[in-house]
């Protein structure tokens, strides 16, 4: 069982936070029996198109929305408060002394791209990868780079067992600029802050 010594942390833009985020945690809480996992809205993410992602005051407050009903989830502006660029490897090394263990959740796409990242051998050695496959790669796939990112890093990898997302944060953000509903992929109060603040239009 985790203790509270132990962490998980979702990462992402968060632009905007999403119900298939929501489910990935849940998914991680339950089958990992992490007492806590932070959502860590990215700061300067360095693969992503800047102009497209909103103020990182606007994605805070929907991640305090779209969580607040999860006693488990906690909001961390470590990435935002941080100047500069966005590098796991940072956060890792900013939080290493506060917790015995660290679980970093990420995407399947993540698991592939992450020898590119910064210092991907600091982070398999700093954290235990937790993976959701979102449908998007065969098994066969994902046990081949599990295998060599062990066998490059000595990574510690699991999969999250989650039903697929039928959406993205793109495709909500295009929703929203052809004036469509999008209660369903983000939940009420986050669509109405999106409206009430003119958000993505």
């Amino acid at each position: 069982m985790a203790t509270d010594n132990v962490i998980g942390i979702m990462g992402g833009t968060f632009n905007p936070i999403h119900l298939g985020h929501l489910e990935l945690i849940k998914a991680a809480h339950e089958q990992f029996n992490l007492d806590k996992i932070l959502v860590m809205p990215s700061g300067t993410p360095v693969y992503k198109n800047q102009s497209e992602i909103v103020d990182a005051k606007h994605r805070c407050n929907m991640v305090e929305l779209a969580i607040k009903d999860y006693d488990y989830m906690e909001l961390s502006t470590i990435e935002i408060d941080r100047k500069g660029n966005t590098y796991t490897a940072d956060t890792l090394r900013e939080i290493a002394s506060d917790y015995d263990k660290i679980y970093f959740i990420i995407g399947a796409d993540s698991l592939f791209a992450i020898t590119d990242w910064y210092k991907p051998q600091y982070i398999c050695a700093h954290c235990h990868l937790l993976c959701a496959n979102r449908d998007e790669y065969e098994v066969e796939e994902l046990n081949r780079q599990k295998k060599l990112l062990v066998s490059k890093y000595d990574a510690k990898i699991d999969f999250i067992k989650c039903d697929s997302i039928p959406f993205s944060s793109t495709e909500i953000r295009n929703r929203v600029k052809e004036n469509k509903s999008i209660t369903d992929m983000v939940g009420r109060e986050v669509e109405n802050y999106i409206k009430d603040n003119n958000l993505y239009i």
